[in-house]
């Protein structure tokens, strides 16, 4: 079993080797890397509030944005020393890899590409938030020289940890969308044929769709808080944002609009990833309800059932701290949420 591990598309997607991924490497370079850069930053930010040349409404903005840093730098620091799940993240891989996907040269392509399409995303995250939050600070005048070089060491390490757990996330989608993928095509693309044949198809495909689900619980397992907190920084931040460019014009508001667009672009592409395996997983209920037309035998047609109504529950997928399922509609009332918070908390501020 472990050798079918070690090989699986699953395990290859990692940003360290899977045997790193299976010790205690992974959980403490991101405690270490959200406590110890995440105080810093902190501490950049009690230094820096005092000075700020603004109005006092602006200071009051800023003094809920350092209150909303300070929340979510604990809350990162707690969920990555105690409620990541690492033995539910070594069970998705164990479960997910006994489907032998790499076996499969169209799903091997598409997790491939997707993997692709992620690293870029990773990258470029990582090179533009320290970047644009930096440069702020120089607008500022409050960096310059070693101590501009210093934050930004430390706000890409943060930030890297941060989007490490993003990135593994991302990953677990991936992997998990293609292994409903492999099941609905060949739910797809069943043949009729003997009652025997068939039977024993239909229970391989339905075994499959078992270790599938077992996979996304673990996973689910595994990335439920980290997942939520995500969702709240996102939500409390722009909140922020919108107050303050609703505001006086600063030279501040640039940066405050491309850290809004690149959290919307964040939250966008993790939904897409997190609301894509729900969706899938139930993909292949038309074609299993089709299938039933040609099953004469009771066998048949009571494993058909089983099947159909595994799929019929609608509960496979992430959620936010096990509270609901994200769905097609989670990133929509998201933004409207953070929306109408914005607009009330900027007329009371700016009336």
């Amino acid at each position: 079993m472990d050798e079918v591990q070690t090989e699986s598309i699953v395990t290859k997607g990692f940003l360290f080797k899977y045997d790193l991924m299976l010790s205690s490497f992974p959980r403490w370079l991101t405690v270490l890397s959200l406590g110890f850069c995440g105080l810093i930053r902190d501490t950049q930010w009690i230094i820096k509030l005092p000075y700020c040349p603004m109005a006092s409404k602006f200071i009051d903005s800023q003094s809920i944005r350092y209150m909303i840093h300070n929340a979510v730098y604990f809350s990162r620091f707690a969920i990555a020393m105690f409620a990541l799940d690492w033995t539910a993240f070594a069970e998705y891989t164990k479960q997910l890899s006994q489907m032998e996907l790499e076996s499969d040269e169209k799903s091997v392509k598409q997790i491939k590409r997707e993997r692709r399409i992620k690293n870029w995303f990773f990258v470029v995250s990582l090179i533009s938030y320290p970047m644009i939050a930096n440069g702020c600070f120089l607008i500022l005048e409050l960096n310059v020289g070693i101590y501009y070089i210093f934050s930004l060491i430390i706000d890409s390490a943060y930030i890297g940890a941060h989007f490490f757990l993003i990135y593994l996330i991302i990953d677990l989608s991936i992997c998990l969308k293609a292994a409903f993928q492999y099941i609905n095509h060949h739910l797809a693309h069943f043949k009729i044929t003997s009652p025997n044949s068939m039977l024993s198809e239909l229970r391989r495909n339905r075994i499959m769709y078992s270790c599938a689900v077992r996979s996304s619980q673990e996973a689910e397992k595994f990335a439920r808080h980290y997942i939520a907190l995500f969702y709240s920084q996102f939500i409390l931040f722009n909140i922020n944002n919108i107050v303050d460019l609703l505001g006086q014009k600063r030279e501040t508001s640039l940066a405050f609009i491309l850290f809004m667009a690149l959290d919307i672009i964040t939250a966008g592409y993790l939904t897409l990833n997190l609301v894509a395996v729900n969706k899938v997983s139930t993909e292949g209920m038309e074609d299993l309800y089709e299938i039933s037309y040609d099953l004469k035998s009771y066998n048949l047609q009571n494993e058909n059932n089983l099947f159909l109504n595994r799929m019929l529950w609608h509960n496979v997928g992430f959620t936010v701290s096990n509270l609901f399922l994200i769905n097609p509609n989670f990133i929509t009332a998201l933004l409207s949420f953070a929306l109408t918070i914005a607009l009330t908390m900027a007329n009371y501020l700016y009336k």
